[in-house]
């Protein structure tokens, strides 16, 4: 516990001195390399760095939030959140639905802003992990099951008017690492998402890049 907390204050004191980030809104997506063995094989079957995804909720001043779903979904300080990762690599990407209005009418996305975070609250907070990676798979309680990205953007389509899409899951480029994982089923095509389609989704902005 003393080496990852450890890890955890170098990466955040390695990120707080690197280039200062822009000022950051509810609604924007943070991308990161995670380190985990499970977590770069995400990585390798979509072609991609960034392979947890986190969305940020509260903005009080210096004081931000940001949902996740990792071990069981929950809401983190910012450099709690970033103190993940030992890479530097970082991706903010902002819905460009939600950055228009901001500047065309502040007051309503306020509103929007609690939405957002009265959503996640009711119905994201606590929920536990999803290593099915199934996009609408429940526990023996009939709690849903959330991956990272999964709650982003069922999140994020709660107060979006144009919803982002699911896309069909694919495992071919690791298949027999997805194969042994999944007890010889894995759910290829099943609708899904993972934090690459939200590095490459058109519906939002780069505001940041850090390789």
């Amino acid at each position: 516990m003393l080496t990852l907390a450890f890890v955890g204050m170098m990466s955040a004191a390695r990120f707080s001195s690197a280039a200062p980030l822009p000022q950051l809104q509810a609604g924007d997506v943070l991308l990161l390399e995670l380190q985990c063995y499970v977590c770069r094989i995400i990585g390798a079957s979509t072609s991609s760095l960034y392979n947890h995804s986190g969305l940020v909720i509260t903005v009080d001043g210096n004081d931000i939030r940001v949902a996740q779903s990792l071990s069981s979904t929950e809401m983190i300080p910012l450099a709690q959140f970033l103190g993940q990762t030992r890479s530097s690599a970082l991706l903010i990407r902002r819905p460009l639905e939600l950055s228009t209005l901001k500047i065309q009418d502040p007051a309503a996305f306020a509103d929007q802003a609690v939405r957002l975070r009265a959503y996640f609250a009711k119905y994201m907070q606590g929920r536990a992990f999803d290593s099915d990676y199934l996009w609408n798979n429940v526990d023996e309680n009939g709690q849903e099951l959330l991956y990272c990205s999964e709650m982003v953007q069922k999140t994020l389509n709660s107060v979006l008017g144009q919803p982002l899409p699911t896309r069909p899951l694919d495992f071919s480029k690791a298949w027999d690492f997805w194969l042994h994982y999944f007890r010889g089923q894995p759910p290829q095509g099943e609708p899904g998402n993972s934090p690459a389609l939200l590095a490459e989704s058109t519906a939002l902005e780069t505001i940041f890049a850090r390789p």
